[in-house]
């Protein structure tokens, strides 16, 4: 155990050491489950790297299908009549979310993890990005990691090596930067033993990630989180430093990572109970499946990396808390995602379709008496529970924001804006999926056609035409955005249910945003949809299972774009078909009796016809 409370930074209380010592023991277990491929049974051949992941990607695609029959088959007996037994359901739920689990983590075959569980790439931009925030902030780390690698020795390596231009998002020969020239551009925001501790934990990075995967960690995009995230990050990361000094200074830090990796396991434990806690174990079951099986959000991308579900959690535990009727911490909870990654707050869309329904119809209407309300003014136009759920809002941004800047520096929110939100949000990658990434991509402009490997960053070409013709195609892309926003208040014209407005803003947010494929975990609350209308349960995991046949290739797509445009596609009719199954089929008679206050008009019955009578023998 790494852990030590002599290094726990002064603000921390008995909690977070508890918390500490609660990720110590977790590490610990990771170290035995995962300590290495030989072993325990790992040796076997069918635990190979390959095999294995093949057995693995059919298993997800499999439980997703099986999930969805299931769930078909208990609409079936239900309609017919037959009894099922309320013990039996609960307890295959609970096998699928167990499974689901499992087989997200490939089952902890440590042939297939990276090597003691936590991912280095990310550890290299979210641990040494954090810690190191007011020396480097959004745009040296590269740079700054360059300059230390030049006095670890290695300058013959550096010199010929290209790096990512975090301030043009370029890649471009290290010749042609300030590294080699002028490194005390970098040097000056660090004291001393800033500096040396930099240069310890750089190259603890490089020996453990020595070749072309270190050197492609500095073409990457940057760090990139809000300053709310950075915070956080650099309590955790202040209590233990990566060293290659010699072999017991490496397993420290061995130890050290795993136990940072080992938060995000927390956190997902976490959101399966949350939802268990809020919706019951059918929800819990459904969303845990869709998450363990999705193509866009695997392991591979974040797994074994430094608090990346924290902001998934958040947005989760918003919709539980609104469901539960904790309508302040629901509010703080989704605020809170919000700060740690902006674009959970298009979420809120929901709410504020909500409530600004119900704040027009209290001031056509008059404000309607609620027992035990006693506000006054205009207060009393907005229903209470609205009013809680401002109030967790406020409370959220007037708590961490200030915060935040204590920690990371008064211009850490202007550098944030300049970098993460004007620079690299507008910078397209090859893994974006969104309604901008849908109505860009063309046969010409793919990437198979668009890259060029005589340029130092082969995709310039590829991005510009990208840029080009999202200006072209903006009438499109605002008619859709328009359209899916209408669609969306009249699913919720009538709903007085938060969570569901939590939910249904999904289509919204896929419209407003073009985000790396790896956030789209943030479908997993679409499952609580399944509560209220039980049919969407069967297409929302079969939507997982199709992904996951997208993601590879063969039967996928070989060019990354084609790849994550086509899960746009398939996403974005899941969006339809969630709007489509919870709301009413839209008619101006329906539309007149809302705006009057009256009862939804019923359907008129569908005509029935007599059965055809047997022809005499």
């Amino acid at each position: 155990m790494v852990y030590d409370a002599a290094r726990a930074p002064r603000f921390c209380g008995g909690r977070f050491r508890l918390l500490m010592m609660l990720l110590s023991a977790v590490s610990d277990s990771l170290s035995s489950w995962l300590s290495g491929p030989n072993d325990f049974f790992w040796a076997n051949p069918i635990f190979e790297k390959d095999l294995w992941e093949n057995i693995t990607k059919g298993a997800r695609f499999i439980m997703a299908m099986c999930g969805a029959l299931a769930l078909l088959y208990e609409i079936r007996a239900r309609r017919m009549g037959e009894k099922l037994r309320e013990k039996t359901r609960r307890r295959w739920a609970w096998i699928f979310t167990f499974f689901a689990f499992a087989v997200y983590f490939d089952f902890g075959n440590p042939n297939t993890r990276y090597s003691e569980y936590y991912h280095r790439h990310e550890l290299y931009h979210y641990y040494l990005g954090s810690k190191y925030f007011k020396e480097i902030g959004y745009i040296r780390l590269y740079e700054c990691t360059l300059v230390a690698e030049v006095e670890n020795g290695r300058l013959d390596q550096v010199k010929n090596r290209e790096y990512r231009d975090l301030r043009v998002n370029l890649i471009k020969p290290v010749s042609e930067s300030y590294i080699l020239s002028d490194p005390y551009q970098c040097k000056k925001h660090f004291t001393k033993e800033r500096w040396d501790t930099f240069k310890q934990e750089v190259n603890w990075f490089y020996h453990s990630a020595a070749g072309s995967y270190w050197e492609g960690m500095q073409k990457d995009h940057g760090y990139n989180p809000p300053p709310v995230w950075s915070m956080t990050g650099k309590i955790f990361g202040s209590f233990g430093e990566a060293d290659a000094r010699d072999t017991e200074a490496s397993k420290r830090t061995d130890t050290f990572f795993k136990e940072l990796a080992s938060i995000d396991i927390l956190l997902h434990a976490g959101i399966v109970l949350l939802f268990r806690w809020a919706f019951g174990w059918r929800i819990m079951a459904v969303a845990t499946v869709f998450w363990g099986a999705n193509a866009p959000a695997d392991f591979y991308w974040t797994g074994g990396a430094f608090l990346r579900q924290d902001w998934l959690f958040f947005l989760v535990a918003a919709v539980c808390c609104a469901r539960k009727r904790r309508f302040f911490m629901a509010g703080f909870a989704l605020t809170w995602s919000a700060l740690l990654r902006i674009f959970p707050g298009i979420f809120i869309a929901g709410w504020a379709i909500i409530m600004g329904i119900y704040l027009i119809e209290s001031i056509r209407r008059g404000p309607r008496q609620i027992a035990g309300d006693t506000a006054t003014g205009f207060l009393r136009y907005i229903h209470p529970d609205h009013r809680r759920v401002i109030a967790g809002c406020v409370m959220a941004i007037a708590t961490l924001v200030p915060a935040s800047i204590a920690v990371c520096g008064a211009d850490s929110y202007k550098d944030f804006y300049q970098h993460t939100l004007k620079t690299h949000q507008n910078t397209p990658l090859t893994n974006h999926m969104g309604l901008e990434s849908m109505v860009v991509h063309n046969w010409d402009g793919r990437m198979r056609f668009g890259r060029d490997d005589n340029l130092s960053d082969p995709f310039e070409g590829w991005k510009k035409g990208r840029i080009e013709r999202f200006h072209k195609m903006r009438p499109v892309f605002f008619g859709i955005v328009l359209s899916v926003f209408a669609w969306t208040v009249w699913a919720l014209r009538r709903t007085k249910l938060l969570w569901v407005g939590t939910a249904l803003s999904l289509p919204i947010v896929m419209c407003l945003t073009n985000l790396t494929c790896y956030y789209y975990s943030m479908f997993m609350i679409g499952a609580v949809l399944v509560a209220l209308r039980p049919q969407l349960g069967a297409p929302f995991l079969m939507a997982s299972a199709i992904g996951k046949i997208l993601q590879y290739s063969p039967p996928g797509f070989y060019w990354v774009d084609d790849r994550w445009v086509a899960e746009s596609w398939l996403y974005f009719v899941l969006c339809l078909i969630l709007l489509a199954g919870y709301s009413r089929p839209f008619s101006m008679e329906r539309l007149k009796a809302w705006w009057d206050g009256k009862p939804e008009p019923k359907s008129a019955p569908k005509p029935t016809t007599a059965a055809p009578a047997e022809s005499p023998s």
